[in-house]
């Protein structure tokens, strides 16, 4: 249960954003599908609706205030055993925060929020280090924007032992474009089970997703998921299901390609690295279509914690759609943990990049693939992923991306009734 206090604590001295920076902010949080409006709450607003400021250090909530009628605070803090506010509203309202702070660059800050009716909320102000809000975000900012070459750092990569997990997801449909769900074949849990969705006020499980065993290696866990995907072959009967992956196969259940991580810290870096190094490319690979998967999926950043000490990030769609796609994910998404203080590029830092990620504006994205393959070249391990990253890449630059309409199974080899011919993208 969420501790409160009703005696004002000390937080650390923040300042709002001024000037152009409340503009540029602005712009950043909507794009990013954040309901904004910074510095334009009236005084009845401020005086009449719940209004929460929250505290944010190193991508957690470490406080929540509720300004109260009359001008009274009550304070909110996490369970100190496990760190997580069990009420669902502060729940919320530290993703709300986190995801606006990481939006604008930076781990540490306060966010100022007013709840709306009906789970919506209201980002009303930020306020970060006296600094900050000139440096996080720019409009041009070339230097934040190239990719550079290899720096000088360290030669020993991180220590701990890092673990790579995954659950990736897929749908199934007949031919004429109707959804089947996966539970009529499968149960929740296991390495191969059905995912929940809420749709139209009722909890459904028509999402297939498959939860490999962790692995240290991304080779070696591409072997667990050839696994389950066989164990989803035993299970799913109805032969004549196509099964599709991707971002949006399926226009009402967005796809998503969770990778787990442990062993490493979670950190603002490693977000940014995993978001410019990982989501970028497969932006430029995506169907089309997966645009309109964002931004209230696969927005940048977005992350969980897990329990068992590490987290999952879930901005990419499902890398199922085909061998490659999955293997280039695992592969960068390994280099990028491993590496991440050589990884250094920041092109969503700013507004041309950020813009064209959400508008999946691919010809404006194509500028940092010949920096980004440059970057990942210099890594000591990238000779051990080179052949598909670099076909990824001559993808990239002609142009090329995934059709979420066909079915995956042949690309798996999973045999299907019909002969389908394969194809090796």
């Amino acid at each position: 249960m969420a501790q409160f206090k009703v005696e004002p604590v000390a937080v650390k001295e923040y300042v709002p954003l001024k000037g152009a920076a409340v503009l540029l902010a602005q712009a950043r949080l909507i794009r990013s599908g954040i309901p904004c409006s910074l510095g334009l709450s009236t005084v009845e607003e401020k005086h009449f609706t719940a209004r929460y400021a929250v505290h944010v250090e190193e991508l957690s909530a470490v406080s929540i205030r509720s300004y109260q009628l009359g001008g009274s605070e009550v304070i909110f803090e996490p369970d100190p055993e496990n760190g997580r506010y069990e009420d669902g509203l502060h729940r919320r309202l530290e993703k709300a925060a986190l995801r606006s702070l990481y939006t604008l660059g930076v781990d540490e800050g306060e966010v100022i929020i007013t709840a709306r009716p009906g789970r919506r909320y209201v980002v009303e102000g930020v306020r970060m280090k006296a600094g900050r809000n000139k440096t996080v975000m720019s409009a041009k900012g070339k230097q934040a924007a190239g990719f550079h070459a290899h720096n000088e750092v360290s030669e020993f990569p991180l220590t701990p032992p890092l673990l790579m997990g995954m659950d990736p997801e897929f749908v199934l449909m007949k031919d004429n474009g109707d959804i089947v769900y996966a539970s009529e074949f499968m149960e929740r849990g296991g390495s191969v089970g059905s995912d929940a969705v809420r749709y139209r006020g009722e909890v459904i499980y028509p999402i297939a997703e498959l939860r490999p065993l962790p692995r240290a290696r991304p080779k070696e866990l591409v072997i667990e998921m050839q696994k389950a995907l066989r164990q989803a072959q035993s299970l799913i009967t109805d032969h004549s299901l196509t099964w599709r992956a991707g971002a949006l196969p399926y226009g009402d259940f967005p796809l998503g390609g969770h990778i787990h991580f442990s062993g490493v810290p979670l950190s603002l870096s490693l977000l940014q690295t995993l978001d410019n190094y990982l989501a970028l490319p497969l932006a430029l690979l995506e169907d089309p279509k997966g645009r309109l998967r964002r931004p209230r999926y696969g927005y940048l950043g977005d992350f969980r914690r897990q329990p068992y000490g590490g987290f999952e990030y879930r901005t990419l769609p499902s890398f199922l759609v085909s061998p490659l796609v999955a293997k280039v994910s695992l592969y960068v998404a390994y280099l990028a943990a491993r590496y991440s203080d050589r990884l250094l590029a920041r092109p969503f830092n700013t507004e041309r990049y950020h813009r064209a990620y959400y508008e999946g504006d691919k010809s404006v994205l194509q500028e940092c693939i010949a920096g980004w393959h440059r970057d990942l070249s210099a890594l000591p391990e990238y000779s051990d992923f080179a052949r598909e990253i670099e076909l990824a890449l001559a993808h990239m630059e002609a142009g090329r991306v995934w059709d979420e309409s066909r079915d995956i199974r042949p690309l798996w080899n999973i045999p299907v009734q019909e002969v389908v011919q394969k194809v090796r993208f």
